[in-house]
């Protein structure tokens, strides 16, 4: 699926041997870290050297309790695994100091406290927490695993861009960033590893999450590879879960028939490789921070007037939008932020619906009257005509944009609809040439936007929405509150927000209590969950 920006998730792509190989000459290079010094705080403060042993005996191990969908191509790596499978399995092996939920906020996990200071962000650690094989874990694993987590060949690399460095003292952890934002803490959700310089290069790291990483031969089964629940977790609710089988997998379409009959129990997808069809198990919709947008060049004459932009916004059903691309997979808008992230939604005013009167009267202020081809134009005959630009190859964008032209010309606004490659698209919208264009934009944990309003970065042309960016800049300062930028923004309309996508979380009849989940956490909660045993599914 075509976007004009990547997310951290955008790595979770097609997997290929190639990038495994890259993996294994370069991405295991941690000789740039300070071992040396490291070493020396570890032993003043815990008086303790290294424990490299993470041994798991499982020979005795039978019948497992859930069964999870990996490529065995990938690597346990979560710094340079490839897949969208490994990614979600590295989320029970490894913890990191935040977490976000369903409802788009933080919860600590490792992080005791965050202070954000300007362009210092301070956290403190927990005491207690330990990895798997019952080492502490310190602020020199956090400052370890950044150090991982910034390199250039890392999938947490770009998110982490703007966090220029990391020192540790004792249980504190203090980061720099380049330029201030409340929200930058919100970023520091990598995972944490334990800093090891004679580590297994061949194996995962160790990790202080749900579960570790088992692997064995057994004369019967290859390489039998296991998920053994982690008994030094530092949360006191503990997992029943206690053993996941993996089983490799090539597709979504044969991960969700074995989720079917019963031979794999879960899988979180976010739609990127396809939506499932006919899914004869349990699923769960799950509520993913990707917004589909239609771009506005203000530059155009007509599309400067704020009155034709809010007549194109009250025009549009984005209900309707979301369900002609995604099907029943997509929100619609209600303003430029995700409904489901109440710290902004409350402040939102999009109901979802169109009101085509509204956008009559909106067009009717602003001297556009319908001429007899059924196309609004005013007095100097400036036609309200435009070509909108839209992926080729993005069958949910085609659909999409067809969708809009056709409620557009119920107010007498004609839509071109010109399909473009997905490099074309990105050339022109930087260059400014064209009317609308139809994209996504996956956001980030900090919820910034502003790279859709703001002139000179690729995705807006125009003049300066002045009130939207000075709001938002404000927002971001923590010199404003949101509310003040969306009225801003509902105001100044620079884009018109369309819906925000969603992923899916199919599982198996034998488990219960699957809840709420969200895309960064798609086991959240897994203490509630609940293995029946009841076989497969009929």
């Amino acid at each position: 699926m075509y976007r004009l920006r990547q997310k951290k998730h955008m790595r979770w792509t097609a997997l290929l041997l190639s990038a495994i190989m890259v993996w294994m000459l370069a991405g295991c290079d941690d000789s740039g870290y300070d071992w040396k010094a490291a070493e020396e705080r570890r032993s003043q403060l815990y008086h303790t050297s290294l424990d490299t042993e993470n041994k798991v005996d499982i020979s005795s191990v039978g019948e497992t309790d859930m069964t999870l969908a990996y490529s065995a191509e990938d690597e346990f790596n979560p710094y340079t695994c490839q897949s969208t499978l490994t990614r979600n399995i590295c989320y029970l092996m490894y913890d990191s100091m935040i977490q976000i939920n369903p409802d788009f906020e933080v919860e600590y996990v490792i992080a005791k406290s965050i202070k954000v200071d300007h362009t210092i962000i301070t956290v403190q650690i927990r005491s207690g927490i330990v990895f798997s094989n019952g080492d502490p874990l310190t602020a020199d694993d956090i400052s370890y695993s950044f150090f991982l987590a910034t390199r250039k060949e890392s999938c947490y690399h770009e998110q982490l861009k703007n966090v220029t460095s990391c020192s540790s003292k004792g249980m504190t952890v203090t980061f720099m960033t380049q330029t201030e934002n409340v929200n930058s803490y919100k970023l520091l959700d990598f995972p944490i590893v334990h800093y090891d310089p004679m580590a297994n290069k061949k194996l995962p790291p160790i990790g202080s999450g749900r579960y570790k990483f088992a692997m064995m031969s057994d004369g019967v089964t290859p390489n039998k590879t296991l998920l053994i629940k982690n008994q030094k977790w530092y949360n006191p609710d503990k997992v029943t879960i206690e053993t996941i089988s993996l089983k490799e997998l090539p597709t979504v379409e044969s991960i969700v028939h074995s989720i079917e009959i019963g031979t794999v129990s879960y899988m979180y997808t976010d739609m990127r490789d396809g939506t499932p069809k006919n899914v004869n198990a349990n699923y769960r919709k799950v509520d993913i921070n990707h917004l589909m947008y239609l771009g506005i060049n203000t530059n155009d004459t007509s599309l400067a007037d704020e009155n034709v932009r809010h007549a194109l916004s009250y025009a549009i059903s984005t209900n309707e939008v979301a369900a002609a691309g995604f099907g029943g997979m997509a929100l619609g808008a209600t303003g430029p932020f995700t409904p489901n992230w109440k710290e902004a939604a409350q402040y939102q005013t999009g109901s979802g619906r169109s009101s085509l009167s509204l956008a009559r009267d909106a067009l009717d202020q602003s001297g556009y009257v319908i001429i007899n081809n059924g196309i609004r134009e005013n007095q100097s005959g400036k036609q309200l005509s435009f070509n909108l630009l839209v992926c080729r190859k993005n069958s949910r964008h085609m659909a999409a944009a067809e969708s809009i032209k056709n409620q557009l010309a119920k107010v007498g606004v004609n839509v071109d609809i010109t399909e473009i490659s997905g490099n074309g698209l990105i050339n022109r919208a930087a260059e400014g040439k064209y009317h609308l264009y139809l994209a996504e934009y996956s956001l980030l944990n900090d919820m910034d936007i502003g790279s859709l309003f703001t002139p000179e970065q690729g995705l807006y042309n125009g003049p300066l929405p002045y009130d939207s960016v000075r709001t938002y800049t404000n927002y971001r300062l923590g010199l404003g509150g949101i509310d003040e930028f969306v009225t801003a923004f509902e105001r100044e309309l620079p884009f018109i927000p369309i819906c925000y996508r969603m992923g899916m979380a199919v599982f198996a009849r034998s488990i219960e209590g699957v809840g709420n989940i969200s895309e960064d956490q798609p086991f959240y909660q897994m203490q509630s969950w609940k293995i029946t045993k009841t076989g497969p599914a009929s």
